[in-house]
């Protein structure tokens, strides 16, 4: 039910780093900044510190999270709805499977991991504790898990960079940016992202910015549709 790859990455984050949410046996890796959980929200807290331990379980048992479910009125999602991250990633999803957006239907989980980038939990980014970033990128350079996605969506922006001084997303994932030319997409300042490929082309690394508030729906249909040409140009669907 669970590959090698992800039993190693969990069995070797219990008490040590945060695993991820979703389906890990799924072609869609999506990396957030870091999770908002407020310092104060001890379930919450309580929850992160727990889920590789909670994978573990799921691995043993061969048992897994649930992947669809309603946000209803009490759900702590159902206030910031269409702007949150959740909801921007759901959206995504359907633009890659070409379905019909459910209001408050999550199903996205089941075709598509997610974790994040920063090992610290925040409700905002200013005030998040960003010093083991490096440890995380190094963590997802050497885990074959992470490495095993064809497909990357880093939705973390300036957490990690490509500029003419750093190449952090081409050596962590190795690839190489495509070019302004084929691989730069600007709808506006804050609506942007930029594809990377591997040699042989059978990975896609998309760089963007954090999938929520003000994120363009038409970026989010043309990230979509990319993702989606991938995956049936590599023959995964």
């Amino acid at each position: 039910m669970y590959s090698n790859s992800f039993k190693k990455f969990v069995t070797e984050g219990i008490d040590n780093y945060f695993i991820g949410t979703g389906n890990p046996n799924s072609s869609i890796l999506l990396i957030g900044k870091e999770s908002a959980i407020e310092p104060n929200d001890t379930i919450g807290h309580n929850w992160y510190s727990r889920n590789a331990r909670d994978w573990k379980e799921h691995i043993d048992n061969e048992t897994s999270e649930c992947l669809t479910y309603y946000v209803d009125e009490n759900h702590m999602l159902r206030k910031n709805w269409g702007k949150n991250t959740w909801s921007k990633y759901q959206l995504l999803s359907n633009y890659i499977w070409c379905k019909q957006t459910e209001k408050y239907r999550v199903d996205f989980l089941q075709s598509i991991f997610a974790t994040e980038i920063n090992d610290s939990p925040e409700k905002t980014t200013s005030k998040a504790n960003k010093s083991g970033l490096n440890d995380r990128k190094l963590l997802f350079k050497n885990s074959s898990f992470i490495q095993g996605f064809p497909v990357v969506v880093l939705a973390c922006s300036n957490y990690i960079k490509n500029n003419s001084d750093l190449r952090e997303i081409d050596e962590v994932f190795d690839v190489t940016y495509d070019g302004d030319e084929i691989g730069k997409y600007w709808f506006n300042k804050g609506n942007w992202f930029f594809t990377h490929h591997n040699l042989d082309s059978s990975k896609l690394v998309i760089h963007t910015r954090q999938l929520s508030a003000d994120v363009n729906n038409e970026m989010l249909m043309k990230m979509g549709e990319i993702i989606r040409l991938h995956l049936i140009r590599t023959g995964i669907i």
